[in-house]
């Protein structure tokens, strides 16, 4: 996929009323190879099901993840998740993405089929750097906003999921807190996808910056105490909910309540 073609399905997002114009512009003035990697996925022709499911799950890799002695724990955790999706029965109606993010953002791989999703080990998931969280939200939305439009217009309807889990708050990006509200509130408001912030550790007032990137309340998850027992049971409610959104029991929009039961 080209710039260019991001372009025309960000264009396309317009007109059918999931993007504004604003927003539009945002994107496409900041496109880069780890957008148009991210927008790629299985061909519309070769997915079996009729009601698709994507669902991007995008990780902190920082080196305070590495100091709080979670690398482990983050590993086992997304290993545990991808166990789950495969063990659903909605397996063959989920299409996963894995981005994992310090600062600069990483496609670990686009949407594929759960049974091709990669697990994280220590060759693909080892902590250093910085958090660009800003930067990491809007390139994930984008990225699944374009592939989600290539699907629809090709005729498969689909519905997004996107969770972002980070122990701490943006120190490099360049896009700002309200590029990710604006962002957020277009996507949330075109009832299509369901959004989701996972925040842990006291090194920030996550619920403060979740609701500052545009994320609606019932879908902040925040654990200060974090263990690795307790990283792991983060991402097992991240499973859970994906698939109960899978299922069509959490309705995408701002009402959505990804972490409500």
């Amino acid at each position: 996929m080209s710039s260019r073609q991001l372009t025309n399905l960000f264009s396309g997002a317009v007109q059918d009323g999931i993007l504004s114009q604003g927003s539009s512009s945002m994107l496409t003035g900041s496109l880069g190879p780890v957008v148009i990697a991210g927008a790629a996925g299985m061909a519309a022709e070769d997915i079996p099901s009729s009601d698709v499911t994507l669902i991007t799950v995008v990780i902190d890799k920082s080196s305070s993840i590495g100091y709080s002695g979670l690398e482990n724990a983050v590993r086992s955790g997304q290993q545990m998740l991808v166990d789950a999706f495969a063990a659903s029965r909605e397996v063959d109606d989920i299409l996963m993405a894995l981005w994992t993010f310090n600062d600069k953002q990483k496609v670990v791989h686009s949407y594929l089929p759960v049974s091709d999703a990669r697990k994280l080990d220590r060759r693909n998931y080892r902590t250093s750097g910085a958090t660009a969280l800003y930067d990491t939200w809007c390139d994930a939305l984008a990225a699944n906003v374009a592939y989600a439009q290539k699907l629809r217009d090709s005729g498969t309807p689909c519905r997004s999921v996107v969770v972002i889990i980070t122990d701490g708050e943006d120190v490099c990006s360049k896009r700002r807190s309200s590029d990710c509200a604006k962002l957020s509130r277009d996507l949330l408001a075109s009832e299509q996808f369901v959004l989701a912030f996972v925040g842990v550790g006291r090194e920030a007032d996550f619920r403060a910056v979740a609701r500052g990137m545009g994320l609606p309340e019932g879908s902040i998850l925040v654990r200060k105490k974090i263990t690795p027992s307790a990283m792991r049971q983060v991402f097992q409610m991240v499973s859970q909910s994906a698939i109960r959104a899978s299922q069509g029991l959490i309705q995408p929009g701002p009402n959505a309540g990804f972490f409500q039961p």
